[in-house]
């Protein structure tokens, strides 16, 4: 079966017309390692198992939007799906319109690795030091595939994210934005920044946070519940109390969990649904996955999703707003 008859396969896949036997044709034929060799050889064992879930997931939005049209036929479908991924997978780039770039080549210990996230949806990035980003749809975040050794945690962005940055006096964390700079120790935020728009906007939820400059001049100190709008053009600024919350909306839209740990996912659904999470042992949150949390997804919903994804179980005390995940 060549590649062309393949792509075929998948767009009658892709309008629920093709039979048990052809989906099983793209299962015996193609297989995720075989069809790029020269790409996926260049990729570390880690960042190939990430790169196929990211894919993965893709593809899964797609599908969805295409079945849950047809009612009662989502499970059988969501099962044949599930294994079709896992060997096209590469193929699907292209359909998909994936948006995930891994910089490999080793330039030193600290490699740049650079997540953009899809026009679909916004996107959890979990940086090494453990702070939690947040990034909008079609926006492009760089960061250090570690912090050790250096004097500073900077990341460079184009779009819009929300930043969770965890305390570390002696490291600060730096957010470069094209003319600016934003640098905190720890706390929370939202940075507007997109590289062909007119402003750059701060927003602080929690914590203290510092605008510079290139000449690192301060242009202002910003404390929960405040903003500042600066213009790029003749670097006039804007500082005012705001509603944070009415800023902060758009991170509770559509969000790509991507090649995540189940700790890293409890952490972040704790926060949107103010609930306690424990996990029962330390191998269960160390588990990997993928999925998208759909804008007023129920948490019982999502717990499914993570439970079915990696073998696990959960109960949920609504009275005591407690989750307890473990193993089955």
């Amino acid at each position: 079966m060549d590649k062309e008859y393949f792509l075929q396969l998948l767009n009658k896949y892709l309008r629920q017309e093709a039979s048990g036997e052809e989906c099983e044709l793209l299962l015996r034929h193609y297989n995720l390692f075989d069809l790029e060799p020269e790409i996926l050889n260049t990729l570390t064992k880690d960042q190939k198992s990430e790169l196929k879930n990211e894919i993965d997931n893709n593809i899964r939005n797609i599908i969805s939007s295409e079945t849950s049209r047809v009612k009662g036929k989502r499970s059988f479908r969501r099962k044949i799906w599930i294994s079709v991924i896992s060997v096209a997978a590469v193929m699907f780039i292209v359909l998909a319109g994936d948006l995930y770039f891994i910089d490999h080549k080793h330039l030193n210990e600290n490699s740049v690795i650079s997540r953009f996230s899809s026009v679909r949806e916004n996107r959890l990035i979990q940086l090494p030091d453990g702070s939690t980003v947040i990034v909008s749809h079609g926006s492009k975040l760089n960061y250090p595939s570690s912090f050790d050794g250096l004097s500073n945690r900077e990341v460079y962005l184009d779009g819009q994210a929300y930043f969770d940055v965890k305390h570390n006096s002696l490291k600060p964390f730096i957010i470069h934005t094209g003319k600016l700079k934003t640098t905190v120790l720890g706390t929370a935020f939202e940075i507007n920044a997109w590289s062909d728009e007119p402003d750059v906007r701060v927003t602080v939820s929690r914590g203290k946070v510092k605008v510079e400059d290139q000449n690192n001049r301060t242009i202002s100190v910003i404390t929960p519940n405040q903003q500042i709008t600066y213009d790029k053009t003749n670097e006039n600024i804007i500082q005012k109390v705001v509603n944070v919350s009415e800023y902060l909306e758009w991170k509770d839209h559509d969000l790509l969990l991507s090649n995540v740990t189940i700790s890293e996912a409890a952490e972040l659904l704790e926060k949107r649904f103010q609930v306690k999470i424990l996990i029962s042992d330390e191998q269960i949150k160390s588990k990997r996955f993928t999925t998208t949390v759909l804008k007023g997804e129920r948490i019982e919903q999502i717990l499914n999703s993570i439970a079915e994804f990696n073998d696990a179980k959960f109960t949920y005390d609504v009275e005591k707003s407690e989750v307890l995940i473990s193993s089955k």
